[in-house]
């Protein structure tokens, strides 16, 4: 494991005490880290390069202390720079659009940002961060088009990409990695058996209910209903595209792990792997948060994630 120090002076990698990298797909990256040298004094602003066999993390110094033994830091990763508020309105805009209009202004470095595929018509946020606003807008397009894009920061590089694309090729099991886990299933959030869309201009008059269910889930989990305003321009045919999109994405329920084991640093937020428990068939899930930490070179991880 290697951590280089860049500053405005040039860059020197320092001997790693500890560290604890955590990733979420609703946050920035977070990387804590301890070093016993002192020869060398991290300052606010001051890139880190945490690297293995590939690039595992880059970001910024955000905040140092010094206790006189050892150096204790704190990093944060580019998506740090989503989290602060404003106020925006957009009209006739893709998800990613927006974002890549976030990445001008703030100055950060992109890689990969797919084409989301879908326009959405109006858009208003006050008083919300960059990164929620990105994240409604990939959430509006999923309504829309059931394709999932998520954002994550890929060493340096902020990245917008299908999940399907987005795999670390790890294997997730008790023969390797994996020391303990808990398996779960729930309805309690993004699931609906019952999907009604309100069209209505109070001007006119006009005002019309659509509504749409599904069937056999409303007999097993009663009406859970989903509501939403839409624009009264709308013909059936759009409603109805809505309604079927609806249903396609939020109708079944919510399958999750949690896992603990081996540290592997290819298991970070928005990564996919690979679980199997015992000698069942392996399920393709989604790393949506990472907490890896050790010292010495051992490492741990605890991570959760979603069957896909």
């Amino acid at each position: 494991m290697r951590l280089t120090l860049i500053q405005k002076g040039g860059a020197a990698e320092l001997p790693l005490a500890a560290l604890r990298l955590t990733t979420s797909l609703n946050g920035a990256g977070i990387l804590e880290w301890e070093t016993p040298y002192r020869g060398l004094m991290p300052e606010e602003g001051d890139a880190v390069r945490l690297e293995e066999d590939a690039g595992i993390f880059y970001g910024y110094v955000f905040r140092v202390e010094d206790d006189g033994r050892r150096l204790r830091v704190l990093c944060y990763d580019q998506i740090k720079y989503l989290l602060y508020k404003d106020t925006r309105q957009f009209t006739n805009r893709t998800a990613d659009s927006i974002l890549t209009e976030f990445v001008r202004e703030r100055e950060l470095k992109a890689g990969t940002i797919a084409a989301t595929g879908v326009t959405l018509p109006s858009l208003l946020y006050e008083n919300q961060t960059l990164l929620s606003m990105v994240q409604d807008a990939l959430e509006e397009t999923f309504r829309v088009s059931g394709q999932r894009f998520w954002l994550t920061d890929q060493c340096g590089s902020l990245t917008l990409e299908k999940a399907e694309n987005l795999q670390s090729g790890v294997l997730l099991s008790g023969e390797n990695q994996l020391t303990g886990w808990t398996r779960s299933s729930d309805i309690d959030g993004a699931t609906y058996t019952r999907f009604l869309l309100l069209q209505e201009d109070r001007r006119s008059g006009f005002r019309r209910v659509t509504t749409a269910e599904n069937a056999e889930q409303r007999k097993n989990w009663g009406i859970l209903q989903y509501f939403e305003r839409v624009d009264h321009s709308w013909n059936e045919a759009q409603v109805q595209a809505r309604l079927a999109a609806l249903k396609e994405s939020y109708s079944d329920k919510r399958r999750s792990f949690t896992a603990e084991g081996l540290g592997d640093f290819r298991c970070l937020a928005g990564r996919g792997a690979l679980c199997q428990i015992g000698d069942e068939a392996a399920e393709s899930c989604l790393i949506e948060e990472s907490e890896i930490e050790g010292e010495g070179g051992v490492y741990r991880m605890r991570l959760k994630l979603r069957v896909l």
